[in-house]
Parts: C-alpha cells; structure tokens; sequence
C-alpha cells in the first residue's frame, strides 16, 4: 500500500500538511475579515474571492448568493451555479485540500454577505435620514422666513398704536376728558391683549417647564385672610390645573407681587382664574374693593414681570376695577368647569 504524500511531507518537515494549511486559512480569514472592518465588507468580499483564487492557484474565483454573481476575480467568465452561497473557482476539478479551503472561505463569504446586506440596508436608511433632515430644515428655514415677516407685519402697527395710546395718556396732546380716558384705556387693553396673542402665537417658545397656578394663588392670598389682614379673600379657580408655562421662581415672584401690592391697600379681595381661549392664556383677574391705586413703580413690576412670563398685564380702569394678568398656558392641559375655591 503506497504512503500518502501528505504523510511523506509531513514526515520530512516534521509537522503534518493539514495543520499548515489550516494555520494559513485561519490567517487569510483574519487577514479579510480585518479588511472588511477597516474597509467595508465590499472590500472584504472582494479580498476573499481573491485568496480563494491565490490558495488554489486556480484561475479565477466567484462568490455567488444563489444566482448571483456578488464577487469574482481571474481571467474568464465566472460559471453560474444555482447553490446558495457558493464559492466556485475554475478550471475544476479540485483536490480534496483545495475542497476543504473554500468550503471554509464559502462559509466565511456568507457572513460577510450577510453583514453587506446589513450595511447597504444602513446605509440606504441613513440617505433617507438625511434626506427627511434636510427637507425638515428646508420647511423650517420657510417657516422661520414667514413667521419673522408676519411677526414685523403685526407688532409694527400695534406698536404705533401703543405710542399714540402713551403719548395721549401722559397729556402730550392736551387734558383728556372722561369719554377720552375710557377710550384710551380701552385701546391700552386691547392693544396688550393683542400683543399678548402675537407673543403666544409668532414669539419663538422655550420649553421652561408648566406650573400650576393654584397652590401658588392659595399659599399666597389665604394666609393673610386668615391672619385678619383682609376681612375677606373670594376665589374662583378650576377644578384642573391651571397649568403656565414658564420657570416657577419667575411664577412665584409674580405671584407673591402681585399679593403683596392688593392685600396691603384692598378690604375685600376677588381672585379669579378662566381660561381666555382665544389668546391661548389664562386670564388672572384680581379685584381689591375698596383699597387705594398701585403706585406706579409696582405698576411697573408687575408689568415686567408679566413680559417675562411671555404674558400681559391689564391695570384697573373707571369700568373696571379689576388687574387683570395674562398668562400662557400649556396647550396639553385641558381646562374643564369652575370651582369656588376662597
């Protein structure tokens, strides 16, 4: 019986053929496989088709996923096969060796297949990603163009409106009679309530949190009704939150302010929340009976304050004697039936 050569090769170079063979395959698989991690793994594929051609010593050498052809190298036409994940080289026949290296190269190449297929699906998802992304801010640079016309378009008149309103008030114009005042004071209410519309509506708006204004309107005006600083605190608040945008301290301030200036000059104070629907607020009614004017510098305060919270402020007038503050509110919080609440 004749000794097999790889038995004689081994035996002259003192280690057996297979372990050398498959101690080079497992380092031409690293050899790819690093290839398909720096590079892709369409450089990997391509690397593999051909160490599978240089370890044969073959022709050329094809990958295929089923018919189709994914890699190929070497002279002439690849042969077409219908095996799934099938590593072919020509000319064929192969030795047995030669058989063993590209079943395990084949079966490496539909890894590599697989984790192609994965990256074409990334990558194809990733231009419709930034496709819908630029599109996006292609929509919100228009956006952004149409609000900042409209935004000049609205505040422009309104603030010509307000300064003949200031203007006539401070008696530039001459003494004002009383049908003259109320309709001043009129045209100052309206023309803060439709400023407080355009902040809410066209004013770039920073989410800062939503508050609810009861526990703030109750720790602030109860305890003085109850300390017998005021004969009497009437309010009126929703049976929800009355939830307003804006940071708590800024809320707060306002709130405890605004206490602070009627508790000190009214007999009988009146608190009122509702919804103003059509500005998209809450409209904060406080009503000191029988108590003195603000001064002007808490007018002032309370003004600026209310500008801080992106809202308005309203000063009692001869037909009503009522402030009035208006404050954005969060559209998610619905506002359902009234409560008395005093």
């Amino acid at each position: 019986m004749p000794i097999p050569w790889r038995v004689l090769a081994g035996a002259w170079i003192g280690r057996r053929v297979e372990d050398d063979l498959d101690a080079r395959v497992e380092k031409v698989l690293a050899a790819v496989a690093e290839r398909a991690l720096r590079c892709g793994t369409r450089a990997g594929l391509d690397a593999l088709v051909r160490e599978a051609q240089r370890l044969t010593g073959a022709s050329g050498a094809a990958l295929y996923d089923g018919r189709t052809c994914v890699a190929h190298t070497g002279q002439g036409v690849p042969a077409r096969t219908a095996r799934r994940n099938a590593l072919v080289v020509w000319p064929e026949p192969l030795g047995a060796s030669n058989q063993e290296v590209l079943a395990r190269l084949a079966s490496f190449g539909g890894s590599l297949m697989a984790a192609h297929a994965r990256e074409v699906e990334a990558g194809a998802r990733q231009a419709r990603l930034l496709e819908a992304k630029q599109r996006l801010e292609r929509m919100v640079a228009q956006q952004e163009r149409r609000r900042s016309r409209a935004s000049h378009d609205l505040r422009t008149p309104l603030m010509v409106m307000k300064g003949y309103v200031d203007m006539m008030m401070k008696g530039t114009a001459g003494a004002l009679t009383a049908p003259m005042q109320r309709y001043l004071d009129r045209m100052q209410r309206v023309a803060n309530d439709q400023g407080a519309l355009i902040e809410r509506r066209l004013g770039r708006m920073v989410d800062e949190g939503v508050e609810d204004l009861r526990p703030l309107l109750r720790s602030a005006f109860l305890p003085a009704a109850r300390n017998g600083r005021v004969p009497d605190v009437t309010m009126t608040l929703p049976n929800r939150p009355v939830a307003v945008r804006g940071s708590r301290e800024s809320i707060e301030l306002m709130v405890r302010t605004l206490a602070r200036a009627v508790l000190d000059r009214g007999t009988a104070i009146v608190v009122r929340v509702e919804p103003a629907e059509d500005l998209g607020m809450w409209r904060l009614r406080v009503d000191a009976r029988g108590g003195k004017a603000l001064p002007e510098k808490t007018q002032s305060v309370l003004r600026h304050l209310a500008q801080r919270l992106k809202g308005g402020l309203s000063l009692p007038t001869d037909e009503s004697s009522g402030l009035v503050v208006h404050l954005p509110a969060d559209d998610t919080v619905p506002v359902s039936v009234e409560q008395h609440d005093g």
